[in-house]
C-alpha cells in the first residue's frame, strides 16, 4: 500500500507566472468597451515601434472596426472545425472557428508579445488599470480588481468611491492620472514594461564527456584557477545567481561546492542543459557560455548584456566567420523556454538551429577570437602559450 501523504502524482516543476494570455498582462475596467477600445488602438499605435503588444477583446456589434477591420464574408471559417491561414504582405492573418480553445494555447500564441493589453471588462488580467467613469458602478466588478496598478479618473471624476477604497486596501498607493493624459499613460505603460524586465541568472555548461581532451576541460586552469571557477567569476556581477549546468554523473563529485543544475532531461547537451535551467526558473533570462571559453573576457559579456533586447527570444552574437549565430555565448529571454520545446517536439535539439530560426537580437562581438573553444591536448597547450603571452 502506497500511504497517500507520500504520493506524488506531479512532477515537481515551478510553473512560470503565466496569466491566461501572457506573462505580462494589463487588463483596462470600468468604463464602456468602446472607449477601452480607443484607449488600447492609442497605447498601440504609440508604443508597437518599441515593445510588441497584443490587445484581447470579445466580439461587439459596434466598434469593431477600431481594432479588427472588416469581416470576410468568402472567409472558409463559416464552416465549423476550421482553421484559415494566409500571407496577407504585410502581416499574416490565422482564423479560427475551434471549439474549447484553452489558456494553454492562448500563451503559445502571444509569447513573443512584451505587453497583452486585456478589456477586463470581460477577461481576466493579471493587473489592472481601473478607470473611475461616475456613468458606471463597480459594484459588480469588484472580484476583477486583483492588482490594481493605476487609477485613470473619466469625465470629472475626482474621488476614488468608497465601494472602491474599502476592497484596495492599498489604493492610496496606486497612481491616478486623468483619463485624457495619454503622454502620461504611455510613459506609465513604457514603464512598466520595463520594470518587468527578467533579471538574468548564469548557467556554466559543463556537462559535456570531454572525450576529445581526455580529461574534464572544467577543471583546466588557465587563469590561474579551474575554468569552472573562472567562468562563474566572470558571469557573478552580471547575474542575480550564477550555476553550473551538469549531468547527473558529474554531480556527486560538485554537489557540495557548487550551485548546480543537474540534467533533468538527458543526452541533449547544451540544450538539454538549457532546459533543465528553465524548469528551474522559468520567469529568469538565463546567460549560457561553454566552459571551454578560455579566452572570453568581461568586456564581452559586457556588451552582450549592455545591447540585449528583452523583446527577442535571445540576444547573441555572430560566429567568427560572420555566417550564424553563435550558441556558446547567449543570453536566453523566458518566451525562449517553449520554444525549445516546441524546436525538441519537432525533432531538434540545436541551440544554434532555434537561434537561426527564431527573431533575435544578433550582435557583431568587440572580439571574435574570444569564442574559441579549446577540445583537444594541443590546444589547451597552445592556449596556456598564449595566455601566458598576453595573447
Amino acid at each position: 500500500m502506497i500511504s497517500k501523504d507520500k504520493h506524488q502524482k506531479h512532477a515537481k516543476l515551478t510553473k512560470p507566472q503565466y496569466g491566461d494570455y501572457g506573462r505580462l498582462e494589463l487588463g483596462f475596467l470600468g468604463t464602456s468597451c468602446k472607449f477601452i477600445q480607443e484607449l488600447a488602438r492609442d497605447i498601440i499605435k504609440n508604443l508597437s515601434p518599441s515593445f510588441g503588444l497584443a490587445y484581447v477583446d470579445a466580439d461587439h456589434k459596434e466598434g469593431d472596426q477600431l481594432m479588427a477591420g472588416a469581416g470576410d464574408p468568402d472567409s472558409l471559417i463559416q464552416y465549423p472545425g476550421t482553421m484559415e491561414m494566409r500571407d496577407k504582405i504585410v502581416f499574416q492573418r490565422l482564423d479560427m472557428r475551434l471549439p474549447d480553445i484553452s489558456v494553454f494555447e492562448q500563451r503559445e500564441w502571444l509569447n513573443r508579445q512584451d505587453l497583452v493589453l486585456i478589456n477586463a471588462n470581460h477577461f481576466r488580467a493579471r493587473q489592472q488599470v481601473l478607470i473611475i467613469d461616475p456613468k458606471k458602478a463597480m459594484d459588480k466588478k469588484l472580484s476583477k480588481l486583483t492588482q490594481v496598478s493605476l487609477i485613470l479618473m473619466k469625465d470629472g471624476a475626482t474621488e476614488i468611491p468608497r465601494v472602491i477604497q474599502e476592497h484596495l486596501p492599498y489604493w492610496q498607493e496606486i497612481p491616478v492620472l486623468g483619463f485624457h493624459e495619454t503622454d502620461k499613460l504611455k510613459e506609465f505603460i513604457r514603464e512598466f514594461i520595463n520594470k518587468s524586465k527578467p533579471k538574468v541568472n548564469g548557467l556554466v555548461l559543463v556537462g559535456g564527456k570531454s572525450t576529445r581532451m581526455g580529461k574534464d576541460k572544467y577543471n583546466l586552469a588557465y587563469h590561474g584557477k579551474s575554468q569552472k571557477d573562472y567562468m562563474i567569476d566572470l558571469l557573478s556581477p552580471h547575474c542575480e545567481d550564477v550555476y553550473l549546468s551538469c549531468n547527473p554523473e558529474q554531480a556527486p563529485e560538485l554537489q557540495n561546492s557548487y550551485p548546480l543544475i543537474v540534467d533533468t532531461i538527458l543526452n541533449l547537451g547544451p540544450f538539454g542543459g538549457l532546459l533543465s535551467a528553465f524548469m528551474k526558473d522559468p520567469d529568469k533570462a538565463w546567460l549560457t557560455v561553454a566552459c571551454d571559453l578560455p579566452f572570453l573576457s568581461e568586456k564581452t559579456i559586457h556588451y552582450l548584456l549592455k545591447h540585449r533586447n528583452p523583446s527577442k527570444l535571445a540576444t547573441a552574437f555572430l560566429d567568427p566567420k560572420g555566417e550564424f549565430p553563435e550558441p556558446l555565448v547567449t543570453l536566453w529571454e523566458p518566451r525562449a523556454y517553449p520554444v525549445l520545446f516546441r524546436f525538441l517536439s519537432q525533432g531538434y535539439s540545436c541551440p544554434r538551429k532555434v537561434l537561426i530560426n527564431s527573431s533575435i537580437e544578433l550582435l557583431e562581438a568587440p572580439d571574435t577570437a574570444e569564442f574559441q573553444n579549446i577540445n583537444y591536448p594541443e590546444d589547451h597547450e597552445a592556449a596556456m602559450t598564449a595566455l601566458k603571452g598576453g595573447h
